[in-house]
């Protein structure tokens, strides 16, 4: 009995040097939530590793569109400065008045299909139009019928009143306004020959093999009809020691001052001739956020400009200038 109870006690003690013995499903350090424990994972199928997908680096870098600083741009046209306005209203294309530039870089020397999409842009309008006469002072006295028998005879050189000046504001959405795309090497200012579609808004071009190759997106526009009357002729004019942009009209308009009668006839014997014209004074646009989308490899990335405003001043066009 004593030797059973020795054999017993030099168990315990032995054990109690190496670490207690447990049960596996007892020990706290394989649970996974316990701090330090192992991380299970499942086993791979079939043995295969998952390789994290690929990143291709994007093909371009893109800054965001902004209101155009070329010389020849909206923003630069100005009454003050004396800028050719009305090829901003007509309907042909006068030269370029760029509104929107955006620059962007290639990232790799790989040859690139470019689509360049301007999405139509939104906005608002608001004009003032003057229109007035010229006094031509020589004074007209060949006999003009203006009355018979108390029948009066219509002819506007037996007008008597004086030609009127007046203004005709005009505001609303921008309902006409043609716009184009061009795509641009910002070194040499040259538009690319790779591209087509050319005057429109959309174009596609293919660029070269070149990295850090720099590019510019002009969006130009002209026909903005609503900053006129639609009257022909359109053009720079002066009234005095005044440009104005707008037309004269094509009959003069009189006022007669003397009105002879001979038996039972009213004849106008001496009038005056004005000359009528008609003049843009204030002109601005105020546009909506104009967006630019650009896919290069299939991929598109669309970005807006924030909202521009262009206010050309006031032309200071006279009233009252007989």
């Amino acid at each position: 009995m004593k030797l059973t109870n020795l054999a017993a006690s030099l168990f315990l003690l032995s054990t109690t040097a190496c670490g207690a013995v447990v049960d596996p499903s007892d020990d706290p350090t394989t649970d996974p939530t316990f701090p330090g424990g192992p991380v299970l994972e499942e086993p791979p199928v079939n043995g295969d590793v998952e390789e994290p997908p690929m990143v291709t680096p994007a093909a371009l870098m893109i800054e965001a569109p902004r209101a155009a600083t070329t010389p020849g741009s909206l923003f630069a046209m100005t009454f003050a400065s004396g800028a050719p306005i009305e090829n901003l209203v007509v309907q042909e294309q006068r030269g370029r008045i760029d509104v929107v530039e955006q620059t962007f870089t290639t990232v790799r020397a790989e040859e690139i299909q470019l689509a360049v999409e301007l999405a139509a842009p939104t906005g608002t309008y608001s004009r003032t139009l003057v229109s007035d006469v010229l006094k031509n002072n020589v004074p007209f006295g060949d006999r003009v019928l203006c009355e018979s028998f108390s029948v009066a005879t219509y002819d506007p050189r037996c007008e008597s009143a004086l030609p009127s000046s007046r203004e005709m504001p005009g505001t609303g959405a921008i309902s006409t306004s043609k716009w184009n795309v061009t795509v641009l090497d910002s070194v040499t200012g040259i538009a690319l020959g790779t591209c087509t579609g050319a005057g429109v808004n959309k174009v596609t071009c293919v660029l070269p093999a070149r990295a850090g190759a720099s590019y510019q997106i002009i969006a130009s526009a002209h026909g903005f009809a609503n900053l006129w009357d639609g009257s022909p002729s359109l053009g720079p004019y002066t009234v005095g020691t005044t440009n104005f942009v707008g037309a004269y009209a094509t009959q003069s308009e009189w006022q007669c001052w003397d009105f002879p009668t001979s038996g039972n006839s009213v004849y106008c014997g001496g009038r005056y001739e004005f000359i009528r014209f008609t003049a843009i004074d204030r002109a601005r646009l105020d546009f909506d956020p104009i967006t630019i989308r650009i896919t290069a490899h299939g991929s598109t990335t669309a970005m807006a400009t924030p909202a521009l405003i262009w206010d050309a001043g006031n032309d200071d066009v006279p009233g009252s200038t007989y």
